[in-house]
């Protein structure tokens, strides 16, 4: 595993944005850094540091990296790893703009995180009780989807001795060990594929998978077949709703394969979670779900491609624990964790949240009250 070597000049900076409680740094050649904290981006004055050109750059890179890192990230247009600075882990891109060097890092959480230490609600850890099929966690980027999939693996190393298989492109979060079993493979140096992996696990005695993303039609048919014969499979997909992460999925393949995959995906889907990360009143965020389970309703919606439905079942199946965003957002506002215009700008029917918060329309409790979120 890379690490920055200590006391270079790379190292005072990332001492520097742990010290800002940054998430991302962002470095390009001739431009001021940019840093993001709470999700927002920030320009940071010359005065704290001054922008590199493409020559100091690369001195940065030699003098932090073992020179076979820094050579591959000179000579290709882009290279993905993680590495250490110190205790903390962070995701890498290294690419060219415009043929100048540029690179991005994110911090990655290695504590032990728990559902409640993000401010997601205890009732996600329904979702890892069944013992086979498929979980999406969707959303941007940048809105907490790893995360979210790692404090459920992290319920399941502390509550079942379960067998676990992580195919990741790179490794992120390092597991340690409770009741669990790990095998943590990334993809180009264990693994040849997401799909290869995947396929290769199944054969490694496996009760749940987890796979960094489903990004091709090759990972997503593995996936799908990993949960039809036994297994927990886990995995994230960039999709704004839940229609849409069935949709995305559907469009990987030709017409002709389409109608299979929507076979597959009404036997096979237990949960898709769409999270997205929303600013509250202590200027940090929290996170806002929808969520959506496999009934008999969904089965047939999803069969039928009817995708159109999905979202009014959801809706009305609150009792069954789904819930759409507006629903849940509507609880973080009455909560007091958001404000109201937090809530109006990012509600995805603003015409029905304002109907709800003129008391025309009501609506069913969704969580528990919880006062850590």
């Amino acid at each position: 595993m890379e690490h920055v070597a200590p006391h270079t000049r790379l190292s005072r900076v990332l001492d520097w944005c742990e010290s800002q409680a940054a998430t991302d740094l962002h470095v390009q050649a001739d431009r001021p850094f940019c840093i993001r904290v709470h999700g927002r981006l920030l320009r940071v004055s010359p005065a704290q540091w001054a922008p590199l050109d493409d020559r100091e750059l690369y001195e940065w890179l030699r003098e932090a990296f073992a020179a076979a890192t820094s050579d591959r990230i000179e000579s290709n247009q882009e290279v993905d790893l993680s590495f250490y600075h110190g205790k903390q882990r962070y995701r890498a891109n290294f690419s060219k703009q415009m043929g100048r060097q540029s690179f991005s890092f994110r911090l990655v959480p290695q504590q032990r995180l728990k559902l409640q230490d993000l401010q997601l609600p205890t009732s996600l850890r329904d979702i890892i009780q069944d013992p086979r099929g498929l979980v999406l966690v969707t959303g941007p980027t940048g809105q907490g989807k790893s995360t979210t999939l790692r404090a459920l693996i992290q319920e399941i190393n502390e509550t079942q001795a379960a067998r676990i298989i992580t195919i990741e492109d790179p490794i992120e979060y390092v597991f340690e060990e409770a009741r669990a079993q790990f095998e943590q493979r990334e993809v180009g140096i264990d693994t040849d594929s997401f799909a290869d992996g995947i396929r290769n696990a199944m054969r490694q005695d496996p009760n749940v998978i987890f796979v960094g993303e489903i990004r091709d039609r090759e990972s997503i048919f593995a996936a799908m077949q990993a949960a039809e014969t036994g297994h927990l499979v886990l995995t994230t997909l960039h999709a704004d709703s839940v229609a849409q992460a069935i949709a995305r999925i559907r469009e990987y393949y030709p017409s002709s394969e389409q109608a299979n995959i929507s076979s597959l995906l009404a036997r096979n889907l237990n949960t898709i979670a769409c999270q997205r990360l929303l600013p509250n009143v202590h200027g940090t965020r929290t996170p806002c779900l929808e969520l959506l389970k496999r009934d008999a309703g969904i089965q047939e919606a999803i069969q039928s491609n009817n995708l159109a439905l999905l979202t009014g079942i959801v809706e009305v199946s609150v009792n069954q624990g789904m819930h759409t965003f507006d629903q849940y957002l509507l609880e973080l506002l009455a909560a007091g964790i958001v404000t109201e215009v937090t809530a109006r700008q990012y509600a995805v029917n603003r015409h029905k949240l304002d109907l709800n918060l003129r008391g025309i329309v009501t609506q069913t409790a969704i969580l528990k009250p919880d006062p850590g979120r």
